[in-house]
């Protein structure tokens, strides 16, 4: 199973930082102090085990978005997912980049700044490979060939007109697509009400088909939902009492604020993404953004943003927390 493998390397990875922590601090790698002797030789070796398991958990987290046809949901062990929170997404990239300086392959840094660059120019090779492909098979073709195909199932002129259509860009499809990573939770995945689930679905293909408004549109939608729905595990209300004496629900700014007290690890994301669905669903003129880079930018931010939330949300309760009800 997914979950399986991926807790695996999890462990292996853990193991490798654990043994490595002895030996060095954080801040001891950050300035490439490795030591001498057997104690650099160590370090180099644990610094390789960690860079290959990193490697492998990107890769993996990766491919679970792209070969995923439903929510991109993975369930951890509490352990493993606090050490991928905790260690692996704040020191991950560091502690590669110190395995390549100990290594003597200081080049491969460049290499990879380049291939994770948001703002590189896209290329369009899998476009072109299509369409070339698609050429050459129509221009080895007669009318009663191009007949015998689509019979078969084949229509080549359809699938050449599709390929030039102008919002047809898989390269940057699949280049959206590695910035995109699952869900984590400590909890049985079918913890999350199937209205979380689909929203996670269709927040992931907008931003992987270039929507970005409908991303931070539905990133909106999915933190106001999963709130209400959990307010109730943190003691907190998710209404209150009217001007005519009965229940209202609450904003999404003020039961972003209650959620806040409890976990104030939360209280920036909800406010990103509150004020960027505000901005998409009320514009105002000033509101107004023209840069795709900028909306594309946006939108990944909101999908992180929306990602912890709901993580948080749909993982264990965390303790202690504050218990009264407002």
């Amino acid at each position: 199973m997914a979950d399986d493998k991926i807790n695996i390397t999890l462990a292996l990875a853990k193991q490798s930082y654990d043994e490595l922590a002895k030996l060095a601090s954080i801040d001891d790698i950050e300035k490439y102090e490795f030591g001498s002797g057997k104690k650099r030789d160590h370090i180099e070796g644990l610094l390789k085990g960690f860079s290959n398991y990193y490697d492998s958990i990107k890769i993996f987290l990766s491919k679970h978005v792209s070969d995923t046809e439903g929510a991109p949901i993975l369930s951890l062990s509490q352990d493993h997912r606090s050490f991928y929170n905790e260690i692996v997404i704040p020191h991950g990239d560091l502690l590669q980049r110190a395995y390549y300086e100990i290594a003597n392959i200081g080049f491969l840094i460049d290499f990879w700044d380049e291939a994770t660059d948001r703002n590189r120019k896209p290329n369009h090779f899998r476009r072109n490979a299509i369409s070339w492909a698609l050429e050459r098979w129509s221009d080895t073709m007669d009318e009663d060939d191009e007949v015998s195909w689509y019979d078969r199932g084949f229509n080549i002129l359809g699938a050449s007109e599709l390929v030039g259509m102008p919002w047809f860009q898989p390269d940057e499809w699949s280049r959206n697509l590695k910035y995109l990573q699952p869900v984590l939770v400590d909890r049985q995945s079918n913890v999350m009400q199937i209205h979380v689930r689909q929203r996670l679905t269709e927040i992931y293909r907008a931003f992987t088909f270039g929507l970005w408004m409908s991303a931070v549109a539905l990133s909106r939608s999915l933190i106001e939902y999963s709130l209400k729905q959990n307010a109730a595990r943190f003691n907190i209300s998710s209404t209150y009492q009217g001007g005519d004496g009965g229940k209202e629900d609450k904003s999404l700014a003020r039961l972003g604020n209650d959620v806040a007290e409890v976990l104030p690890a939360l209280k920036e994301s909800i406010e990103k993404i509150r004020e960027a669905g505000n901005r998409i669903l009320h514009p105002r003129k000033h509101d107004v953004i023209a840069l795709p880079m900028v909306m594309r930018s946006e939108a990944l931010d909101c999908i992180i943003a929306t990602k912890l939330i709901v993580e948080t949300l749909y993982s264990e309760v965390p303790s202690p927390f504050r218990s009264d009800v407002r």
